[in-house]
């Protein structure tokens, strides 16, 4: 029978229950450094050392880098804004006289007044108004909560990237003696860019993140350098028209068939498990129609990271693909 891949991500929900999530039937494990200090990343990286040396076996674990990635910074609590709201942004990583923390100088420099602004994985969006060097003035198309480091995106605007710096950087160095480590990309746009973490990470395992329509039209190429692949629906679809993630599913799946190499899915995938203890109809469906497709597994993100029920989701995707039919 064809073994399933159950990323489970890491976070406050599950700090302290990893051996309930190997019980349950996760097969590896992801950490988003964009959410740790070096002193917590370090924490959990020791207490899955310990937990592998006290089972005598290991599994994968991801360091998802941020990339190109565009984050707010730090806020100084979560942040409600509504609808009609006008709010302002400037490049400092702490929150400033009222100001949302965006520290990314050189998109203040790209952003035009009607360019749409989109956070947290398009749960708030917003329009530009006004952006200069200091600033980025916007206004509230849909609202909801701001928090420290949630992801930002700029429709059709991307960064520049040219080499691997900073925080990264150090993060690769730092950790690439551990030998179930491994690093997941975020927001690539072509081959050049994940060959530059490669150069970094030496023969360390790579996932390639495809979350811009520009890494789908490039995926060939990518997924000739990375070893596994995700499909994270979360940015893709605030990047692109969300009635097309069907279409780009069915194209990453015969795009990545073709490469022989692992692919999963990633973002709301079971979403509904984050705060209730059963998946919906739709979830269930769904992914009986990704596996058909060939899909190698699922990515856990909120359900087990901030989820209320994280073991029974990992448990649920395990029965769910130990019932569905071998491919």
């Amino acid at each position: 029978m064809k073994s399933y891949q159950i990323i489970a991500t890491l976070g406050p929900a599950t700090e302290n229950r990893i051996s309930d999530l190997i019980a349950g039937g996760a097969t590896g494990f992801r950490l988003n450094c964009a959410h740790l200090s070096w002193e917590k990343l370090s924490r959990y990286l020791l207490r899955l050392e310990e937990i592998f040396q006290r089972i005598g076996d290991s599994m994968p674990v991801w360091l998802d880098l941020q990339g190109t990635k565009l984050r707010l910074g730090v806020l100084q609590k979560p942040q409600k804004i509504d609808a009609g709201q006008k709010i302002k942004f400037v490049p400092d990583y702490n929150e400033k006289n009222d100001a949302i923390p965006f520290p990314h100088l050189p998109m203040f420099r790209e952003i035009k007044p009607g360019d749409a602004m989109v956070i947290d994985d398009g749960k708030i969006e917003l329009e530009v108004e006004k952006s200069n060097y200091q600033e980025i003035a916007a206004i509230v198309r849909r609202g909801g909560v701001l928090q420290s480091f949630k992801g930002v995106t700029f429709v059709n605007k991307m960064p520049s990237f040219q080499e691997v710096t900073g925080r990264d950087r150090t993060i690769i160095e730092q950790t690439s003696s551990l030998k179930f480590l491994g690093y997941a990309i975020s927001y690539l746009q072509n081959a050049e860019e994940l060959q530059l973490f490669r150069d970094v990470a030496g023969g360390k395992p790579l996932t390639a993140k495809i979350e811009r329509e520009e890494a789908l039209r490039n995926l060939v190429e990518i997924s000739a350098i990375a070893n596994v692949t995700w499909l994270c629906r979360g940015d893709l679809g605030a990047n692109t028209n969300v009635f097309d993630l069907y279409h780009y599913e069915r194209h990453f799946a015969k795009i990545m068939a073709m490469s022989g190499k692992p692919y999963l899915i990633a973002g709301q995938a079971l979403e509904h498990f984050t705060h209730n203890p059963s998946a919906t109809r739709a979830e269930i469906a769904h992914l009986g129609f990704l596996v058909d497709l060939g899909f190698s597994g699922v990515v856990l993100s909120d359900e087990t990271a901030i989820g209320d029920f994280p073991v029974e989701a990992v448990k649920f995707c395990r029965d769910l693909f130990e019932y569905l039919p071998d491919q």
